[in-house]
């Protein structure tokens, strides 16, 4: 039935959410942030508000939140970073971009930003 319904040509599920999320501002009203989806996305914006000192609401339409990240088994790649070095592992941005450009769509600016990058966002 996903995709369905609506009202208007404005699905209705769309419409459910908007409905949730003000009635959870009212409910809520020091919250400063309503955060929609509780995947790797979600969950790291509903952090940074966190850490910023704000007060945040997360809503996810599944019972427990992870999002489409539940589903990547084999974790998220990084290079350099603090638990690699402290163990002693020899990493570098420079393997994982040669590595990373062998296969895949090959677009090495994109490839850059996502390897110089790595070793910070996994340490976050």
């Amino acid at each position: 039935l996903k995709g369905r319904f609506s009202v208007q040509g404005v699905p209705f599920g769309l419409q459910l959410l908007c409905v949730v999320a003000g009635t959870m501002a009212t409910v809520f009203p020091t919250s400063q942030a309503i955060v929609v989806g509780g995947g790797l996305a979600g969950m790291s914006a509903a952090n940074t508000v966190l850490e910023n000192g704000g007060k945040v609401v997360l809503l996810d339409k599944s019972s427990f939140c992870g999002g489409n990240s539940t589903k990547a088994t084999s974790g998220i790649n990084g290079a350099a970073t603090k638990t690699q070095k402290a163990k002693g592992i020899d990493d570098s941005v420079d393997l994982f971009t040669s590595d990373t450009l062998k296969g895949g769509a090959k677009k090495p600016d994109v490839v850059k930003v996502l390897c110089g990058n790595s070793g910070a966002d996994v340490d976050w």
